[in-house]
């Protein structure tokens, strides 16, 4: 080990979860095969996986075989050790001890269900866009080792700014993850402490094809945002300027209500949008509500429910528009019960459409707010990507921890209140 923490990450069973997180030729892979090997040695079964198979074959398993002692594996598949030999899919190399390992990719999680183990490796995470694959393997964990040792996970991977920093980054104020931070070692692995194995002079030659901040991931660990997506404003200033004292909704003002809901449930979103009451080629912003659940509660869908229909009620609501994915119940319902035009929003060309919509009514100051503190938190947390020919955009989170739902209903309705001739 280069270091204490390196040894600390390599020999101890706890905490249950342990995350080397290196610069590229930092050695993080090797770390975590010499970890996974001394469970092996003691008699604990394990899983060793890739983002996929691909990777898994070029990259973690060549580096597997170099270190893997092939005179413990059963003889039966030594073969699995010679230089000619690659894997075509998952498969299992057992140890005379009676221990097991399980190989491969994981590019399908679901497929890993199943297998109950003392431990596992996932290599380089950063490449899955979601933490559905932790999940899995963490629900395979749950065998204790021959002498009491706890089930483990171990993560090895250059940093990324989405679930990974959720999971493994710096404790944030009201952490949702508070608990798998308390229970976790995380260590920095730096290119530069593993040098005296990599060509002479790799660190600065590397550094020299690199922006700074990509050098402070790639090289030194660090958490930094270089993917390609950019921020939804370039400048929290351009939806500053939007702001203007707007009259109170009259009851007779034609509105269109979005409503967008996160996949997990864990907020709610409504936006209502008017036409500017003294421009009536632009747009204002005349209803914001936010809906989160209390820390291990769920949403009240009825008091959000009655809320949207107290507004019906209330207001001349021409239209309530809402992701058919999510909200199809809510929404239908509304529907039969004849309370609204309730109008399905496709998540797929229009919201493309719609997405950048709301950014050129930024920009062009065509949209106007009150300043609601919610509302302009979301759109500070929205990142966007385009397709390719930056006509059309999504909204999309910077963090998969941060709630960009407020900012996805105001593109929403915004797009449907200029649609209609109101």
């Amino acid at each position: 080990p280069h270091h204490e923490d390196e040894r600390r990450f390599v020999y101890d069973d706890a905490p249950r979860y342990a995350a080397a997180l290196g610069g590229e030729g930092g050695g993080k892979s090797v770390a975590g095969i010499i970890k996974g090997l001394e469970r092996l040695r003691r008699g604990m079964s394990g899983i060793m996986v890739s983002p996929d198979l691909p990777h898994f074959k070029r990259s973690l398993w060549p580096e597997f075989k170099r270190w893997c002692p092939w005179g413990e594996v059963l003889a039966s598949h030594q073969y699995r050790g010679s230089f000619d030999w690659e894997p075509s899919q998952p498969f299992m190399l057992p140890f005379r001890n009676g221990a097991t390992l399980l190989c491969g990719g994981i590019e399908s999680p679901g497929s890993w269900e199943g297998p109950n183990v003392s431990w596992w490796l996932f290599d380089e995470a950063r490449k899955h866009r979601d933490a559905q694959a932790l999940k899995v393997l963490d629900g395979r964990a749950r065998i204790a080792g021959p002498n009491g040792e706890p089930p483990q996970g171990i993560i090895t991977t250059t940093p990324r700014m989405h679930w990974l920093y959720d999971y493994f980054g710096p404790l944030q104020e009201d952490d949702e993850f508070a608990a798998f931070k308390a229970d976790s070692l995380v260590i920095r692995l730096l290119t530069a402490d593993n040098e005296a194995n990599l060509s002479e002079g790799f660190v600065e030659q590397r550094r020299q094809s690199l922006t700074e901040a990509e050098a402070r991931v790639l090289l030194e660990a660090g958490w930094e945002d270089i993917d390609s997506a950019d921020r939804f404003l370039p400048t929290m200033v351009l939806w500053d300027a939007c702001r203007e004292e707007l009259p109170t909704l009259g009851q007779r003002e034609p509105m269109v209500l979005a409503a967008d809901a996160g996949v997990s449930s864990d907020c709610f979103g409504v936006v209502g949008v008017t036409r500017h009451p003294a421009r009536h080629e632009d747009v204002a912003i005349r209803y914001v509500r936010k809906w989160e659940p209390k820390k291990g509660q769920a949403l009240d869908f009825d008091a959000i429910q009655a809320e949207i229909e107290r507004l019906f009620a209330a207001f001349n609501v021409i239209q309530f528009a809402y992701d058919p994915y999510q909200l199809h119940q809510m929404g239908s319902g509304f529907m039969q019960r004849g309370l609204v035009w309730a109008s399905q929003f496709s998540q797929g060309g229009e919201r493309l459409e719609s997405d950048r919509g709301l950014l050129d009514l930024i920009q062009q100051r065509r949209i106007a707010h009150d300043g609601n503190a919610d509302l302009r938190q979301h759109i500070d947390n929205a990142d966007r990507k385009t397709d390719g020919d930056e006509r059309r955009l999504r909204i999309v989170k910077r963090l998969s921890s941060k709630k960009i739902d407020l900012a996805v209903c105001a593109a929403m309705a915004a797009k449907r209140c200029l649609d209609l001739n109101l």
